[in-house]
């Protein structure tokens, strides 16, 4: 009968420690506080894309994460002809520009603090070559993070 109740406390005891590892793995990381406070620059590409929503993407115009918090604040939309990359018929690969598609080169300053060493955007790290989901007032595309720099 002992037997049972060690073996059921040390259970109860395995799954709140198992809960709290789970929590500290998953929580946004809050960073050292004397690391953090600065704020950074991020590039971000936008690829392949329709005319309609390049046109839609704006200088002075917030960059909201997947919660809707407003994040940054674009100060630079470089609008190019998409590149695409196709085989000829002897299997050499050509960049071709296409007819319709843009990519859009975003450069943005983050309206809060960075954390340490990364910038938390919504459950995501802004980090260079990460892929991230950005949105604005009326468009939402998929990005590609080229550049990230610490802004004074």
């Amino acid at each position: 009968m002992r037997n049972k109740w060690v073996i059921g406390a040390v259970l109860a005891l395995l799954i709140v420690a198992g809960v709290a590892v789970a929590y500290k793995l998953t929580r946004p990381s809050q960073g050292a506080k004397e690391l953090s406070g600065k704020r950074i620059e991020a590039t971000f590409l936008a690829y392949e894309i329709q005319p309609a929503t390049a046109d839609q993407i704006k200088e002075g115009s917030t960059i909201y994460d997947q919660t809707g918090k407003a994040c940054f604040t674009i100060t630079k939309v470089t609008v190019t002809p998409a590149q695409e990359v196709g085989l000829d018929s002897t299997g050499v690969l050509h960049a071709t520009t296409h007819p319709i598609l843009k990519d859009v080169v975003i450069t943005a300053d983050s309206i809060g603090p960075k954390v340490a060493w990364a910038y938390m955007f919504g459950t995501d790290k802004i980090l260079a070559g990460a892929n991230v989901a950005i949105y604005g007032d009326l468009w939402k595309v998929w990005t590609r993070v080229l550049t990230v720099h610490d802004l004074p």
